[in-house]
């Protein structure tokens, strides 16, 4: 398998913006995976499990097996279009969150539209409108132009009007 698995336990020294923000564990789908240090960074420090594809198949292989909070899908892949990846992408990641079969839910049903689901998140190299409606369209929590930082990411995940989620610290 093309995954290359950054630290997938983290430590207790989380940082608790991460934490407020639901934010426990990334996968970046890439194949440069030197252009996202703010985040190795991070993991190097206990405070998120990174978790790098090379490629769409062994992104759909990882999200079949594994939950995680947060998704960044390069728009180019060196096997398909990161557009391409979310129609296989998507089911098993949002499907994650109301199958407790799938991943123990965190919520009951009547408080969906709270739901902390795993954002994925289409990244390009240059800005594109036409990218951008595409991937809002087909449901992704948001389309970024790089240089992407874990600050981003996490204030994406903030509840709306940045308020925190009750039982959360700041």
């Amino acid at each position: 398998m093309k995954d290359i698995l950054m630290k997938t336990h983290a430590s207790s020294s989380r940082t608790p913006g991460l934490h407020a923000a639901g934010i426990r564990e990334i996968v970046i789908v890439d194949s440069s995976c030197d252009r996202y240090g703010d985040f190795v960074r991070a993991a190097q420090d206990g405070e998120v499990g990174l978790h790098f594809c090379v490629d769409g198949r062994s992104a759909v292989r990882l999200a079949r097996r594994f939950r995680s909070d947060a998704w960044l899908v390069s728009a180019e892949l060196p096997d398909m279009s990161g557009f391409d990846l979310l129609d296989m992408l998507l089911p098993h990641v949002l499907q994650g969150d109301v199958d407790p079969t799938l991943s123990g839910a965190r919520i009951s049903l009547d408080r969906m539209c709270e739901s902390r689901h795993a954002g994925i998140f289409i990244v390009s190299d240059t800005y594109r409108l036409v990218d951008e409606q595409r991937a809002l369209t087909s449901g992704v929590a948001g389309y970024l132009v790089r240089p992407v930082t874990l600050d981003v990411i996490r204030n994406a995940r903030r509840p709306a009007g940045g308020a925190l989620p009750v039982g959360e610290p700041a």
